[in-house]
């Protein structure tokens, strides 16, 4: 009995032994051990120092030329795509500072100017709260500042601006588990025509000035602006690793920070990743490592999130045939509360393959040293460019239906946790949540005054690294084996 119970154990670790082996083949294994968090973490520094990189801007500029050169010194032939013209904004410096009384000096740090704020020059005044737009009242605002618990609507703003208001200061006071000591940032409509900046202010400093403010203190703030707003061509940045077939692969991400901000995790964390991802595979394919992929890769940094993704399906209308497939890097820099790799679009059904692949990878590398604690497929949540190659946006460009898989890998979405119905059929072996639902990790400082690399990449590198390892591997299953 006991050499059987031998043989019958040895026969189980074994098979464990193969089917290891085959969840981490020699070409995973060498392409994971090329992973550099090191050069991960340099590029998201690097990107941030240029500022918000919105499309159409100087910081934009300098970001595409950035990665231009990336991918250059990586060997690759880059392309440079000049998007149509939009309006864009950049802001170019602002003050905004108590002045009395004295004890609040000092309470207002890490504050942002909203996108589209007009310039306006220096000056000295008074701060009202208004609570909504029932008790804007033009004698007591007196040309002074306006104090909010929200960004305001259109309609608050216009009627603020015909009450005489100089400026207005925001906070966000319905989220309680983010921007306590940081501002969310907010963004104006879309026009050279806003009359009056709008500052964005933590929750904390909110809250205490409209304590003061409710009790009769009397307060004054200094402030000025000034910002650029005009027509403008972001730059796209394509790099292509040719395959056998002219079909191909994009990888991709949106190299603005959408939301105006130092955007470290939204979005120059997903950056990062594609520059690792091409880096990698250019020098497996140019060793001999790798040989040919079987269908080409296109690793694209979009200028404008939407936009440039908008532009490229619109140019490519009539050869949409040839994208295989859309893979997508939005926030891979932080986790909250979970050590979890998302991908996400299972409730499409075009998607279901290279979901499964990803689900897949997902649960072949749970728990190894230097990887994932969790793993999950999600169904859709909306918000990032890989949604542009889906029917139903394809419709919105008036482009005939095409079913292009198309997915999102991240690591952390929005500002506070969400749950979600995961998918029917849908249940990853990786993940450690209940099998009928999804808990959705955040950042707490998306779109943020501090969506810096100190408090998101640098403090959570590894996040980076599972983005690149996870996309990585699942190209060469789909391309190489």
């Amino acid at each position: 009995m006991k050499e059987q119970r031998w043989l019958y154990r040895t026969i189980i670790f074994c098979l464990c032994v193969v089917l290891q082996l085959q969840a981490q083949s020699p070409l995973e294994l060498k392409f994971i051990s090329k992973v550099s968090q090191k050069y991960l973490q340099k590029d998201v520094r690097e990107l941030v120092k240029f500022g918000n990189r919105l499309g159409g801007t100087k910081s934009g500029d300098k970001a595409a030329q950035y990665v231009f050169e990336k991918f250059k010194g990586y060997g690759f032939k880059p392309e440079i795509i000049k998007d149509p013209q939009k309006l864009t904004y950049s802001n170019d410096g602002w003050q905004l500072k108590i002045d009395q009384p004295k004890r609040l000096r000092g309470l207002i740090q890490h504050e942002w100017l909203a996108g589209f704020s007009p310039s306006a020059r220096r000056d000295t005044v008074h701060l009202t709260f208004v609570g909504t737009i029932r008790d804007i009242d033009s004698r007591t605002l007196d040309s002074g500042a306006v104090l909010l618990e929200r960004h305001p609507s259109e309609k608050m703003y216009g009627e603020l601006v015909d009450a005489g208001a100089c400026c207005i200061v925001s906070y966000q006071n319905d989220i309680s588990t983010a921007y306590s000591n940081w501002a969310m940032i907010s963004t104006l409509k879309e026009t050279d025509k806003n009359q009056i900046p709008v500052f964005n202010i933590s929750n904390n400093a909110g809250r205490r000035l409209q304590e003061e403010l409710e009790k009769g203190t009397r307060v004054v703030i200094k402030y000025s602006t000034k910002t650029t707003i005009r027509h403008g061509n972001s730059k796209t940045i394509i790099a292509t690793l040719k395959g056998q077939t002219d079909e191909y692969y994009i990888l991709g991400a949106h190299g603005d920070s959408d939301s105006g901000g130092p955007g470290a995790d939204d979005n120059a964390s997903g950056v990062s990743g594609i520059l690792e991802v091409a880096r990698i595979l250019n020098t497996m394919v140019k060793n001999k490592t790798l040989p040919l992929p079987k269908k080409s890769i296109k690793f694209i940094v979009w200028g404008t999130e939407y936009h440039s993704s908008s532009s490229y399906v619109k140019l490519h209308s009539d050869r949409l045939e040839k994208i295989a497939g859309v893979i997508n890097f939005d926030e891979i820099g932080i986790g909250k509360s979970r050590h979890c790799i998302y991908f996400e679009g299972n409730d499409i059904p075009h998607n279901h393959d290279l979901l499964k692949l990803f689900e897949q990878v997902g649960e072949d590398y749970v728990n190894k040293n230097g990887f994932w604690k969790e793993a999950t497929t999600t169904p859709s949540q909306g918000g990032t460019d890989s949604y542009v190659f889906l029917p139903e946006y394809l419709n919105r460009l008036d482009i005939s239906e095409k079913k292009i898989p198309s997915i999102t890998v991240f690591t952390a979405a929005w500002n506070e946790p969400t749950s979600m119905q995961q998918t029917r059929g849908w249940r990853s072996k990786a993940w450690k949540g209940h099998p009928d639902s999804v808990n959705i990790d955040y950042s707490p400082y998306y779109h943020s005054s501090l969506d810096i690399p100190a408090l998101t990449t640098d403090k959570e590198p590894a996040n980076m690294v599972w983005g690149v390892n996870a996309v990585g591997i699942a190209l060469i299953r789909l391309l190489w084996q």
